[in-house]
């Protein structure tokens, strides 16, 4: 599934072009995502702090929709057509499958469904899914999940020795790293997919 563009030969033949409709529809909801994206990183604090670095992310449909999203610190533009050098590139079977995984409630899920499925493709670092389609949720509050309307009752705020699930629960002193001696954590941490993937490592989805 990697190589230089998105192959519509490992897309199964079996999936047909969507109509001319749907596929304006993909365009539209591209292009709006690419708008909102924009208004966001420009209003909202919490996206703004995940914006950290330059990178492009290219989401397009083998029938021929394609749009890409160049990232820079703070700030997002919006682009029709290919992106010169994406991070990440994920292409559909077709306009309405993009469409549909877009607005799910559940869109990492419809995607990583496609992926394995043989409905998209992707070349890339495939941690950037896992970064950038959360960031969709921002501007499609489609399934996100709010903060509790109270707080739990008899939340647990400090350690309570005589609580009943009390010996089950690990105590450790707060650090803010990792100790320097303790080589196999290093080295365990050093295997995780996110972690690698944050420092620029292409990293395979499976």
């Amino acid at each position: 599934m990697l190589g230089d563009k998105p192959a519509e030969g490992a897309i199964p033949t079996d999936f047909s072009p969507a109509g001319s409709i749907v596929r304006g529809m993909f365009r539209v909801l591209l292009a709006s995502l690419g708008l909102g994206l924009e208004l966001a990183c420009r209003f909202s604090t919490s996206f703004r702090s995940q914006v950290t670095r330059d990178v492009s992310i290219e989401v397009s449909s083998a029938d021929g929709v394609v749009h890409h999203y160049r990232f820079t610190p703070r700030s997002v533009a919006s682009y029709s057509g290919r992106a010169a050098d994406p991070a990440l590139a994920v292409c559909f079977a077709d306009a309405n499958q993009g469409f549909r995984a877009l607005i799910s409630p559940r869109t990492i899920g419809k995607i990583i469904d496609a992926l394995l499925h043989g409905g998209a493709v992707y070349r890339g670092n495939a941690v950037f899914v896992l970064w950038f389609f959360p960031l969709t949720r921002y501007v499609l509050p489609i399934g996100r999940v709010g903060p509790l309307a109270a707080a739990l009752p008899d939340g647990y705020i400090a350690h309570n020795p005589s609580s009943r699930v009390a010996s089950r629960i690990t105590i450790e002193p707060p650090a803010e790293s990792l100790d320097p001696d303790w080589h196999e954590a290093h080295r365990q941490r050093g295997k995780m997919v996110m972690t690698r993937g944050s420092a620029g490592e292409k990293v395979a989805m499976w």
